[in-house]
C-alpha cells in the first residue's frame, strides 16, 4: 500500500513538473466597443487579461483565465446618476492553433459584476480568434457576462505577452 502511494505521489510530481515546463503565462490588455445592452449606457471598454495555459496536445492548450473589464459610462448617463460598470472573470480557457500563427479559442466561466449598481455575477464567455508569435498574441473576440435576461458584452481587440 505504501509503495502504491509513493509511486502515485512520484507520478503526480512528474506530471506537475512536466506541466510546469510546458505551461505559459499570458498578460495583456484590450480595448473594446460595447454591444447589445451595454451599448445603451457605455461608449467604450478597457480591460486587463491574465491566463495560464498548459500544452495538452501539439496544437491545444487548456488553462485558467481572469482579468478585469471596465465599461465607461456615457456622459448623458453619468449626468443622470449612472456610473461605470465592470466584471472580473474567472474561467477555463482553451486555445487551438489552426496553424503556427493563427488560433481560435474560448473562455467559459463566471463573471463577478463590479460597479455602483452591480450585484452578484453571471455566465462569462469569450470566443476569440487571433494571430500569434512565440512571445505575443493579438486577438479579436467577444466578451460577455449574461445574468437573467441582460448581457454586459463587447467586441474587443487585445494584445497579450507570453511568458514561458
Amino acid at each position: 500500500m505504501k509503495k502504491s502511494l509513493l509511486l502515485g505521489a512520484f507520478a503526480l510530481l512528474g506530471f506537475a513538473a512536466s506541466a510546469q515546463t510546458t505551461g505559459q503565462l499570458k498578460i495583456g490588455a484590450n480595448v473594446g466597443i460595447p454591444v447589445g445592452d451595454a451599448s445603451d449606457f457605455s461608449s467604450f471598454t478597457l480591460g486587463l487579461d491574465a491566463a495560464y495555459q498548459w500544452r495538452l496536445a501539439e496544437n491545444f492548450d487548456l488553462g485558467i483565465a481572469t482579468g478585469y473589464q471596465h465599461f465607461f459610462v456615457k456622459s448623458d448617463w453619468k449626468d443622470a446618476g449612472g456610473s461605470d460598470a465592470g466584471y472580473i472573470p474567472l474561467a477555463a480557457s482553451a486555445q487551438y492553433s489552426v496553424s503556427p500563427n493563427f488560433f481560435i479559442g474560448a473562455d467559459l466561466g463566471y463573471g463577478f459584476l463590479t460597479g455602483k449598481y452591480a450585484s452578484g455575477g453571471g455566465f462569462y464567455y469569450q470566443p476569440k480568434v487571433g494571430y500569434q508569435q512565440s512571445d505575443w498574441e493579438l486577438y479579436l473576440g467577444y466578451k460577455g457576462v449574461s445574468k437573467d435576461s441582460n448581457t454586459l458584452g463587447s467586441v474587443n481587440l487585445g494584445f497579450n505577452f507570453k511568458f514561458r
